[in-house]
């Protein structure tokens, strides 16, 4: 009989938990339905389409519109996931010179940081077979006229190709780095979270140039400031602060 009731009352105080623990989850859910009711997103700075500001004619160069579904973020199959507004995938080629140029863009509110951060060669590359063999952070990047912000700099490796490449994940304008390595990283959105609070629906973009030459090589080649310079109409100019 004593165990009985012992273990009535450990049910007892299980239930009362669970309760508790649920009460607290619909009050944080109803909260926040309030907040995002109450507090509307930031407008969208994006105006025109990526394939207007992505130059689609370059002196010297032969330019080509890649379909999405051929980039190395459809080969690692999260394309679908990703729930992108705009896009465009554009590669520019002079002799044996190539530079790629990718923007996906996520209107306010569309997607979850965590998600759009799935678009780093560091997931969506290594899971299509890639492999990396060099990584930095805040990277300085500019031509002649040209300064961007500090990228994302790594050199990947497929097949026997290296691919040199700078890529940014901009979260209202400001680049954010998601630290992920060839799996999605399950704590992300807590670390949204942290980073943001309850600020969860700004305006994103992620931009990745690529190419077969290093940096030096291409800061001398006439063409490549004004591929750079395209990029300062989506926000990713440097400015003195």
């Amino acid at each position: 009989m004593l165990d009985q009731l012992c273990l009535l009352h450990k049910f007892t105080v299980m239930i009362k938990a669970i309760l508790s623990i649920t009460s607290i989850v619909l009050l944080a859910a109803f909260g926040l339905r309030i907040y995002f009711v109450m507090v509307p997103p930031p407008e969208a700075t994006l105006t025109q389409p990526l394939s207007v500001i992505v130059p689609e004619h370059l002196d010297g160069w032969r330019v080509r519109t890649i379909p999405m579904d051929q980039s190395p973020e459809a080969a690692a199959r999260i394309e679908n996931f990703l729930n992108f507004d705009d896009a465009i995938f554009r590669v520019f080629e002079q002799g044996d010179t190539m530079i790629g140029l990718y923007i996906a863009y996520w209107t306010p509110g569309k997607t979850s940081y965590r998600w759009a951060g799935v678009h780093t060669p560091d997931t969506c590359w290594v899971l299509a077979g890639w492999v990396r063999k060099e990584r930095e952070s805040a990277v300085p990047l500019a031509s002649r006229n040209t300064e961007l912000k500090p990228a994302e700099f790594g050199i990947y490796v497929k097949d026997g190709i290296a691919q040199h490449v700078f890529f940014w994940h901009l979260v209202g304008g400001e680049p954010y780095r998601l630290n992920q390595h060839g799996t999605h990283n399950i704590w992300a959105s807590l670390v949204d979270i942290r980073e943001f609070g309850l600020n969860l629906r700004k305006e994103q973009f992620f931009v990745r140039l690529s190419s077969n030459r290093p940096l030096e090589d291409l800061e001398r080649m006439p063409g490549f400031d004004a591929i750079l310079a395209s990029l300062t109409e989506i926000g990713l100019e440097l400015r003195p602060e």
